[in-house]
């Protein structure tokens, strides 16, 4: 009996070693930058050696838009034993660690704007990457393209902490600027359209930053940009078929992939505290010249020279690396 109950023993030992990792993902709205972010972070961890189904899980949770939804997922996780969590946006991520922040199971975020302004950071569990934007360089970008730019309209979300924070910033960089920024509040995806059509008569051009609410209902800002003849600028490149005039920021799959590599320092056995935030670099300027035609817009020629691509005829043109 005592042998049979050492062989049990060892058998459920190693059943225990080989049970597959689980890790939840969490994020706030379905769209493709986000999309793009957990499919990077995916890859990432699939070259490294972790196939789903064999020696890992993933919980992939959607909260869409609801604040209150981000928080059940994170509880939810927590009740579910997983191993580590992976939180795509700012609204999941301030759910994780609320939830997480004194378990000791490790949170990685991702496509966080400001995490030390939305209470992310000092937590020896959690470590995760920014995609902070340069507001100012693309207010600047908007008044190339626009002469005698005076006001920009702006549609946000002032219960994201991300949208709040790179609204401010934008107020901020337009008044060193001679701008005025007109923001329109949109408190859900169903008031993304009325809010646009606040800005009708108000603005000379409409600028969105990395606004989940917004870009999640991006057809009605485009519909009226489109209609009142306003260059729409929008600060996510995965927003380019979607009929923003302009794109700027980053590659998002990138940016999963670079959170990606942070979770795997996490699983070979770094303390997330010894990981640093990292913040995505190099920013991109496309160009929607199917748009253009529509509206009967030219791209000045020096802006053309620095854009890394194009949308023509529904098809991208890469034209720097």
């Amino acid at each position: 009996m005592r042998v049979l109950s050492a062989l049990l023993a060892v058998f459920l030992g190693v059943s225990a070693l080989a049970a597959p990792i689980k890790i939840g993902i969490t994020q706030i709205v379905d769209h493709p930058a986000l999309n793009a972010v957990r499919q990077g972070i995916i890859d990432a961890l699939t070259e490294a050696g972790y196939v789903e189904g064999e020696n890992v899980e993933y919980v992939l949770c959607n909260a869409q838009g609801d604040l209150s939804v981000a928080m059940s997922i994170a509880q939810n996780f927590l009740a579910q034993g997983v191993d580590l969590v992976v939180s795509i946006a700012t609204p999941t991520s301030q759910a994780a660690v609320q939830v997480f922040k004194d378990t000791g199971v490790p949170v990685v975020f991702s496509a966080v704007t400001d995490p030390v302004g939305a209470g992310l950071t000092g937590y020896p569990n959690v470590t995760g990457t920014s995609d902070l934007i340069d507001v100012a360089s693309d207010l600047a970008l908007l008044k190339r393209l626009v002469p005698g730019l005076e006001k920009v309209g702006m549609v946000y979300n002032p219960g994201e902490a991300n949208s709040a924070i790179l609204t401010d910033m934008a107020v901020a960089a337009a008044a060193d600027m001679g701008l005025e920024v007109v923001p329109a509040a949109a408190e859900n995806t169903a008031a993304v359209p009325l809010a646009a059509q606040s800005l009708i008569g108000r603005v000379q051009a409409i600028y969105i930053t990395t606004d989940n609410t917004v870009v999640s209902a991006l057809e009605s800002v485009v519909d009226v940009a489109k209609t009142e003849g306003l260059p729409l600028l929008v600060a996510d490149p995965t927003s380019l078929e979607r009929g923003a005039l302009v794109c700027t920021g980053f590659d998002y799959y990138d940016h999963g992939r670079m959170t990606g590599e942070m979770v795997l320092r996490v699983l070979q056995g770094t303390p997330p505290a010894d990981i640093p935030v990292r913040y995505q670099k190099g920013t991109q300027i496309w160009l929607n010249l199917d748009m253009a035609a529509e509206m009967g817009f030219s791209f000045p020629p020096a802006v053309r020279e620095e854009a890394t691509g194009l949308l023509f005829g529904g098809h991208r043109f890469v034209l720097k690396g």
